[in-house]
């Protein structure tokens, strides 16, 4: 039995859903454990009833570091705080044997079994994903997808997380911390049996979708073929406009990636929103960047095959999110 826990609020709630139901398409043998960021999206959930879905709502938890933790954070940071702590708080609660954090906004192409047969080959209980590019200003690893197994080590590192989390989680680049995600990089200096996930099906997304070639649900990166296992959807905002379905995005999308993720993605997201959310929808669109930034990208997107761009834009990042005097927000 795979164990995943994630996290959302009832505006992220369609995220969420798809989530589940690509998990569920792939294998019937998992339970998702939802920490509900709302009441509103904990009802939602209660009335839909998906089979293989445990909710809770942080709503219910007494605890004064969440609270105060809350009352110092945007809601965005506040949701990176409560990964670890839902993480630990499912573990503990439903005594798991192991358990895996996922962001929400995942959609799953095969079964996750492929990537916990790797974690068992190499006898694992601190499973971490990396970015799987060079760009590693915001850590080496993603938070994505994150195992601990229910011993020792993975009790310790998960609980270590948690309370690192409360004390200081923000958008910001801090004293070698970034949100919650940098403190991955720590864990093998602190722990036992840390490993880094080899398949790099197991964590595509916008920051290294274009470093592979895709060939019947597989990835080749230097000749070398792995199953393509989840896509990580950052940075697409989904919305309806009248009775259509609008997937909006920041990036230049080649054909080859909005055939292989991006349409698959809005197909899911359209039957989440008619058959689970009750929103009569038409069709969907996956809306092109403007004019003038589309051919900034496409250059961007050439120029990157030639020249160091990670670099640079590593560099503008640095200074960015050091300069940023405004609290980080999603809305």
């Amino acid at each position: 039995m795979m164990h995943f826990c994630t996290l959302f609020d009832s505006n992220y709630i369609s995220k969420g859903l798809a989530l589940y139901l690509s998990i569920e398409q792939n294998t019937k043998d998992f339970v998702l454990y939802v920490m509900a960021m709302d009441r509103k999206c904990q009802d939602i959930l209660k009335i839909i009833g998906l089979e293989r879905v445990v909710v809770d709502c942080i709503e219910d938890i007494a605890d004064p570091e969440l609270d105060e933790a809350k009352a110092n954070r945007s809601r965005a940071e506040f949701c990176w705080t409560c990964g670890s702590y839902s993480t630990d708080f499912f573990l503990q609660k439903y005594e798991l044997s192991d358990i895996t954090y996922l962001d929400s906004d995942l959609m799953f192409f095969c079964s996750p079994q492929v990537v916990f047969d790797e974690l068992e080959r190499k006898k694992t209980s601190i499973g971490l994903a990396p970015h799987f590019t060079n760009n590693s200003l915001f850590g080496r690893y993603c938070v994505h997808f994150v195992f601990f197994k229910n011993d020792d080590d993975g009790r310790s590192c998960v609980r270590w997380w948690k309370k690192e989390c409360l004390m200081w989680c923000y958008s910001k680049l801090k004293g070698g911390k970034y949100g919650d995600q940098k403190y991955l990089d720590y864990f093998s200096e602190m722990f036992n049996n840390v490993h880094s996930i080899e398949n790099r099906g197991a964590g595509i997304a916008y920051w290294n979708m274009n470093s592979y070639k895709y060939a019947d649900n597989h990835l080749t990166y230097k000749k070398q073929e792995w199953p393509i296992v989840f896509f990580h959807y950052s940075g697409i905002i989904v919305s309806v406009e009248k009775d259509v379905l609008i997937l909006k995005h920041s990036m230049f999308l080649t054909s080859t990636i909005k055939r292989t993720f991006i349409r698959p993605y809005a197909e899911l997201m359209k039957n989440v929103y008619i058959q689970y959310l009750n929103t009569p929808l038409s069709d969907y669109r996956i809306q092109p960047l403007e004019r003038g930034k589309y051919y900034i990208k496409l250059v961007f997107f050439h120029l990157s095959k030639i020249l160091p761009i990670d670099w640079c834009i590593q560099q503008a990042m640095r200074i960015k999110y050091r300069e940023r005097k405004a609290p980080y927000s999603e809305r």
